[in-house]
């Protein structure tokens, strides 16, 4: 009895181990939402680039942005969670009326949690016909039922904010966050995020939908648009309009570890106009499973 018991509990630590570790990266880079798989546990991830954004309110009135973004991931406890890391540094430069003035500093630091309470594909199994080819290439409504996280953390806003020097120190910063697998290549991510939720004068509810699909083993494309649900500064609500945006890019792997990529994207609305670009690239350190089988302990 003893004997099962050690088996049956090798084989599943062997399954729970291997649950979310992928052979390759798994990364939110270039977009800007938040995939609901962790890193694995005993993963640490780091993630940055920079990012050159236009702001034209008119011929009298640009603003231009180099900002500089480092996330740092890192799995622990259990598959299913990871500690973020997320920092965020700019430098502001304003044209106007021919009179230029500059700033910098950090925007942003964010510390929090994220988690998977389900995962679709931990109890699916596609199962692959042998009699049937046209069986196998059928779209599977199931593909349909995505994955959950959720993810809490604390938002620390900087005295040197040069876009919202009003902003509390310390505020709450939650998301809901669902990836759908639709095929191997071609995936769907969907992040609903709200920021200073406790503070009702700085209020921010938005979403972000961001596709990617697999043109290769090394290449991959995405699409994205985010946009404002509620959006409140001073108790000042901005209209949905002014910041809805969208974006595209592509990533390159240069090995299962390393990855690159390029963007670039712009606001629906022309008041101000924005254009924006940027590049970076992830990095995991390797992790090696060797999985035993427990008929042989």
């Amino acid at each position: 009895m003893k004997k099962y018991f050690i088996l049956a509990f090798s084989f599943c630590i062997s399954y729970f181990s291997q649950a979310q570790y992928t052979q390759e990266i798994n990364t939110n880079r270039p977009s800007s939402s938040m995939g609901a798989y962790s890193v694995s546990k005993g993963i640490f991830q780091l993630e940055g680039g920079y990012m050159y954004q236009n702001d034209e309110f008119n011929a009298d009135k640009i603003n231009t942005h180099n900002n500089f973004n480092v996330q740092a991931r890192y799995g622990e406890i259990t598959e299913q969670m990871e500690f973020i890391a997320d920092l965020h540094f700019t430098s502001y430069n304003q044209e106007l009326n021919d009179i230029t003035t500059s700033e910098s500093g950090f925007k942003q630091l964010n510390f929090g949690v994220k988690y998977m309470i389900y995962d679709h594909y931990k109890y699916y199994v596609e199962k692959r016909n042998v009699y049937s080819w046209k069986a196998n290439q059928r779209f599977k409504w199931k593909r349909l039922i995505p994955a959950v996280a959720l993810y809490a953390g604390a938002q620390f806003n900087t005295k040197h904010n040069i876009y919202y020097p009003n902003l509390p120190e310390t505020s709450l910063k939650a998301m809901i966050i669902a990836q759908q697998h639709l095929s191997k290549r071609f995936s769907i991510t969907y992040n609903f995020i709200g920021e200073n939720v406790t503070e009702n004068e700085f209020r921010n509810i938005s979403y972000i939908v961001t596709a990617s699909l697999g043109l290769s083993d090394r290449w991959s494309i995405f699409g994205e648009h985010q946009g404002i649900i509620d959006r409140k500064y001073d108790n000042i609500t901005i209209p949905f309009e002014k910041e809805a945006s969208i974006k595209g890019g592509l990533t390159f792997k240069i090995n299962p570890n390393l990855q690159i990529d390029g963007f670039a994207g712009t606001s629906i609305n022309n008041q101000p106009h924005k254009i924006q670009a940027g590049m970076g690239l992830s990095w995991r350190n390797m992790k090696k499973f060797q999985f035993k089988d427990p008929m042989e302990l």
